[in-house]
Formats: structure tokens, C-alpha cells, sequence
């Protein structure tokens, strides 16, 4: 972050903010070049990148394959595996049953199917039956949302 503002309390609100760095003006050309060069460091080492989705208690291992919620694995095909992918990645959206279709099947919705009705059941008796905090919502006339609302 670089600014006129230099107060204590105003370097702590960038950094809380999410800076990186704080510079404040005026200063130094070599100064503000020697931090890019750290930072540029930085960004070049391996990072921890996480796989694993959470939505309340429901945990998704993008690596291992693994569901779990609360303290229970959760055995999903491959199939309903990319589903609640396409969900959690898409939290609090309404998805309808097209585009459920098309992301996950990579199909035209054919009108006539309830595959994506189907499976979408599956995956409820999966990942909800037994919970009170149910994840998977219907919207009538519209399609799906998934989170804890």
C-alpha cells in the first residue's frame, strides 16, 4: 500500500485491509524498489494451495476425493462428487437445472430428463438426511441453491 497516511493506526488498518506492505509518501524510489523486489520473492515460492471446499460442517477434499460432514465421511460416486463441487463453488447462487446440466453433465438440458432432479436427490440423502442445517434448497420454478440459509 503506498499513502500519505502514517499514523500507527492507519498502517494497522491497511495491513488489516490486506496489504502485504505499507509505504508512506513521500519516500524513496530505491525504498519502494528494494519492496517490490521482496514481494516479487515471495510470490515465486511454492504456496499451500488448499483443496479442500467448507460450507458449514460439510467439508470437500478436492485431492483425495473425500466428502465429510460433521465428523462422518460421506462415500459419493464420481458423478455426485462434481455435482456438490458445481454447488459449493457456487454458494448461495440459484442454479437452474440447465446449468446444472451443462456444467456438470456437459450436456444440452434435454427437457424431458430429470437426471439432474435425480442425482440432485441422491446427493440430498447423502449429505442431509440426518442433519437439521440442510444444505441443498429447491427454489420452485427456478432450480437450486446450496448453502446454510
Amino acid at each position: 500500500m503506498l499513502t500519505a497516511l502514517g499514523t500507527t493506526d492507519d498502517k494497522i488498518t491497511g495491513f488489516e485491509a490486506g496489504a502485504s506492505d505499507y509505504l508512506v509518501k513521500p519516500f524513496e524510489f530505491r525504498e519502494l524498489l528494494a519492496r517490490v523486489k521482496v514481494l516479487l520473492r515471495k510470490s515465486d515460492l511454492p504456496q499451500e494451495k488448499t483443496n479442500i471446499l467448507v460450507a458449514g460442517d460439510l467439508e470437500l477434499d478436492l485431492e483425495r476425493k473425500m466428502v465429510r460432514r460433521s465428523d462422518t465421511y460421506i462415500d459419493l460416486t464420481a458423478k455426485e462428487f462434481s455435482l456438490l463441487e458445481y454447488f459449493m463453488r457456487n454458494r448461495g447462487r440459484v442454479l437452474s437445472r440447465v446449468d446444472i446440466a451443462e456444467k456438470v453433465w456437459d450436456i444440452k438440458f434435454d427437457f424431458g430428463t430429470n437426471v439432474v432432479d435425480v442425482y440432485v436427490n441422491f446427493l440430498r440423502k447423502k449429505i442431509d438426511k440426518g442433519y437439521d442445517k440442510k444444505m441443498i434448497h429447491t427454489r420452485v420454478g427456478f432450480g437450486y441453491v446450496f448453502g446454510d440459509i
